[in-house]
């Protein structure tokens, strides 16, 4: 039979002549003892159970630590690899710039001794123009005188 705290305070033994009836109070006492077993066993697991739990606890918190760390790092690393993509990009941009200028100043140059081949061109084109007139005109003074 299980005891509870106003059992104890309850219980009445019967009187006999030597006092308390030795049977009552053995019996009563085994139940006390029996009950006593049970909550300490009882109590013993609970706190076995609060131990395995608080290992629990105190390796989710050591995880907790490391997903916190891991997410910290990665976002690091996320930020590191932007600006070093950034970086790079307007290393890129700057060295394309640089060539469209290297290409446009070739260009340019290119532009300018077409210009001055086409001015020869057009002076060379004056000098035969005016050597086949002469030309021309001698043959054609030199038909002139045999006629």
């Amino acid at each position: 039979m299980r005891v509870t705290p106003i059992d104890i305070i309850k219980k009445d033994f019967r009187i006999t002549r030597n006092g308390f009836d030795r049977a009552d109070v053995q019996s009563f006492l085994e139940d006390v003892r029996s009950t006593l077993e049970e909550i300490l066993n009882e109590n013993q697991r609970l706190r076995e159970l609060v131990a395995i739990r608080d290992e629990e606890i105190a390796e989710l918190r050591g995880e907790e630590t490391s997903i916190k760390d891991t997410l910290l790092l990665a976002r690091r690393l996320t930020e590191d690899l932007e600006r070093r993509a950034r970086r790079e990009a307007d290393l890129i941009i700057g060295e394309a710039r640089l060539e469209a200028q290297k290409i446009i100043m070739a260009t340019a140059d290119e532009r300018r001794n077409l210009q001055h081949e086409i001015v020869e061109i057009q002076a060379q084109k004056v000098r035969m123009l005016a050597e086949l007139e002469a030309v021309l005109s001698a043959h054609s003074k030199m038909l002139q005188g045999y006629k």
